[in-house]
């Protein structure tokens, strides 16, 4: 079955699984790469993996935006797993043999002291990025919170003036000047 122009397209609609199985082929590779990736972050390794060309991979994530979102999304996820490895060795250190004339005489637990450090310094940096823009909703809210609070102070001494504005009324007294002309003055 040949490919036609139309199974290229950007957008173009995919065929039922098993109904092309070149399709299914690529469909296959691509999984295999994106899964790859998700785990190295190597691009290069994982297309070895998959068995597609880098010249492929590039073309399919140039013509195929779902590709290419999901490629980005592999990356995200593969970073975020060396982030976590990196935290863990920061943290716990790693084991390293000793040897002494050719023989393993114990075992020792290195700190990558610089690694971890570096990690600080980004988690810092995060953590300030995180508080500044708490900070910058809190000040955007805050007027709006301020105006609401305003606003609902005047409707209870509109709602009372109205009151005694009527309760007058009803008793047969004359507004004073002030309920005359619509305000409340001194209140």
């Amino acid at each position: 079955m040949a490919d036609t122009h139309e199974n290229h397209r950007p957008g173009a609609i995919a065929p039922e699984p098993g109904t092309d199985p070149r399709a299914d082929h690529k469909a296959a590779k691509q999984r295999a790469f994106l899964e790859h990736l998700a785990i190295t972050s190597s691009i290069k390794k994982s297309a070895a993996v998959a068995g597609i060309a880098n010249g492929t991979l590039y073309f399919w994530r140039e013509r195929d935006p779902d590709f290419a979102a999901a490629w980005l999304k592999a990356l995200a996820e593969g970073y975020a797993l060396l982030e976590m490895e990196m935290l863990e060795r920061a943290r716990k250190g790693v084991e390293r043999k000793i040897y002494y004339h050719g023989k393993h005489i114990g075992t020792v637990r290195d700190y990558d002291h610089k690694t971890a450090l570096q990690l600080l310094r980004l988690h810092k940096e995060t953590v300030a990025l995180v508080r500044a823009a708490q900070a910058e909703q809190a000040v955007e809210e805050e007027p709006e919170d301020r105006l609401e609070d305003k606003l609902k102070k005047i409707n209870v001494r509109l709602r009372a003036f109205r009151k005694e504005k009527q309760r007058k009324q009803a008793a047969g007294q004359k507004p004073d000047r002030g309920e005359r002309n619509g305000a409340l003055h001194g209140r």
